[in-house]
């Protein structure tokens, strides 16, 4: 999909808009935009606009995917892993989680942002971050060449990763893998966790789900009401 002038999201909700904006919802179709010389210079890929503060409209190209899959692709009785499309919201993500019983993600709820910023930016809340759960990330880079990146190699630190560097700004995340598990298991030992949980009769994890929600939302304006970095 290609679209001209068009507004970029981004949750301070400043009104910006793009010169071009280019959406896929495959790696194929990702691929076609490359091997046609349709992502021209400038461009800027991103996923919600979350920690992103536009001054102008951005004149150039402004990609976005919009690839939404979730897929598993193996499972033993402890563990299952999970293909994500980078686009997939990454609450959306998370609620999908809960109600299928993987354990790992919960204390991630309400962030901000799509599944491939996700790995950019190793998001982390409450004890837990994603690195923890994530097992590989596949990218394709601007002149076409699909790599797939092992845990190990992503560079994952605090907020940080290889992909935030400047000289990987030509790579773009398509999928992320995650290995979750299907035994019992939350992180409560972190702020208020366990406090808020005593208000409810037992714990689990729609309820665990619930009460992270409900810190963050008691901490931080929702975007669509009052623009801000989303964290």
């Amino acid at each position: 999909m290609e679209l001209y002038l068009n507004k970029i999201p981004n949750t301070f909700g400043i009104e910006v808009t793009a010169a071009r904006f280019l959406e896929y919802d495959s790696e194929e179709a990702l691929c076609e935009m490359i091997a046609a010389g349709r992502i021209t210079v400038p461009y800027l890929h991103i996923g919600c606009g979350s920690n992103l503060l536009f001054t102008t409209d951005y004149e150039g190209t402004v990609l976005h995917s919009h690839i939404h899959s979730i897929e598993v692709t193996a499972e033993d009785e402890e563990n299952v892993w999970v293909r994500v499309g980078a686009g997939v919201v990454w609450d959306n993500f998370v609620a999908y989680c809960v109600d299928h019983c993987w354990y790992g993600a919960e204390n991630l709820s309400l962030i901000p942002g799509e599944v491939g910023a996700s790995a950019v930016q190793n998001i982390g809340a409450y004890g837990v971050e994603v690195k923890d759960l994530i097992t590989s990330v596949e990218t394709i880079h601007v002149e076409g060449e699909k790599r797939v990146f092992s845990v190990a190699e992503c560079g994952y630190a605090y907020r940080k990763s290889i992909f935030k560097q400047p000289e990987m700004k030509d790579l773009f995340v398509t999928y992320v893998n995650f290995r979750l598990g299907k035994k019992e298991h939350y992180m409560l030992d972190y702020g208020t966790i366990r406090e808020e949980l005593a208000k409810y009769p037992q714990v689990d994890l729609r309820t665990l789900r619930r009460v992270i929600i409900d810190i963050r939302q008691s901490k931080l304006p929702d975007p669509e009401k009052l623009g801000n970095a989303g964290s």
